[in-house]
């Protein structure tokens, strides 16, 4: 298959949306989602702030409800693949950069929920069991909060010695609830969409904004990474490619009436998928800052 590969993404990302430009969702599927997320968050946001500011408390349970349909009757197999590796992708690389020399790993059984939480997907209904979607969108925060960037410094020569965990310690069983339907009609562009349009329906006013600005982490990682592979030129220029947008990780404050639903995938989630790659097959060198 010919495919136009861009050569600061990993090869995994890169075949991924190489197959979804030729499926037929792809090319008359998004448009169609583009247009009416555009007038549906001009809709829902105003309705939001007059009748539904705070949570009534299904909130949570119904976005995961609906978004666990979606991945068990609609996405096709790499799209749900590249969900489920980005649930488990995105703890390890935070666990990673809180790393501190001689302490012992922090660990909770907190499902789904909480950097050092348990992100095994055994089933589908683990995902709506859990409030995966609103509990991961909190990881961001989570991170934001936790980083302290002189204990960073202070241990960036331990943190470049050593990997993340492997996702593989993660149950991803759920998977195969989806190879078992027939549907398989959406790829990764159209899945993310939805998810976006679902959070921005049933989500609280508070709730939606949270996770629609969710970005935070990503300029930490991003300049975590740059010093940590300080002097890698080669990297560093991969890395540029990742430099902040307008939308939230310019200034920090993005608003909901411009949110861009494709940022979701290709700034983020295929960001974590580049970080992983070098972190763990391409080791920054030891040196002494």
């Amino acid at each position: 298959m010919e495919m136009h590969k861009f050569p600061y993404i990993n090869d995994y990302c890169n075949e991924v949306f190489a197959r979804e430009k030729t499926h037929w969702d792809f090319l008359l599927v998004r448009p169609i989602l583009l247009v009416f997320y555009f007038f549906l968050r001009f809709a829902t946001f105003p309705l939001k702030f007059l009748f539904h500011r705070y949570p009534f408390g299904l909130e949570g349970y119904l976005i995961d409800w609906f978004m666990a349909l979606g991945m068990k009757y609609l996405a096709r197999h790499d799209a749900a693949e590249l969900f489920v590796r980005h649930v488990q992708l995105e703890p390890l690389i935070y666990r990673h950069l809180l790393t501190r020399k001689g302490a012992a790993p922090a660990a909770t059984a907190e499902k789904l929920n909480g950097i050092d939480g348990d992100f095994g997907v055994e089933d589908i209904p683990t995902v709506f069991k859990n409030n995966l979607t609103i509990g991961h969108d909190r990881l961001s925060y989570e991170l934001v909060d936790r980083f302290d960037r002189e204990v960073f410094l202070e241990n960036i020569d331990y943190i470049r010695s050593i990997k993340p965990g492997d996702h593989a310690q993660f149950s991803k069983a759920a998977l195969e609830a989806n190879k078992k339907y027939l549907f398989q009609l959406l790829g990764a562009t159209n899945i993310v969409m939805l998810v976006v349009m679902v959070i921005t329906i049933f989500g609280d006013l508070r709730t939606t904004i949270t996770a629609l600005n969710s970005f935070g982490s990503d300029s930490i990682l991003l300049w975590s990474l740059k010093r940590l592979y300080k002097g890698n030129e080669e990297i560093q220029i991969d890395l540029d490619f990742f430099m902040q947008e307008v939308n939230n990780r310019g200034h920090y404050n993005s608003s909901a009436f411009f949110s861009n639903p494709s940022q979701y995938l290709y700034y983020h989630i295929v960001f974590d998928e580049v970080a992983y790659d070098l972190l763990v097959n391409r080791p920054p060198t030891v040196v002494s800052d």
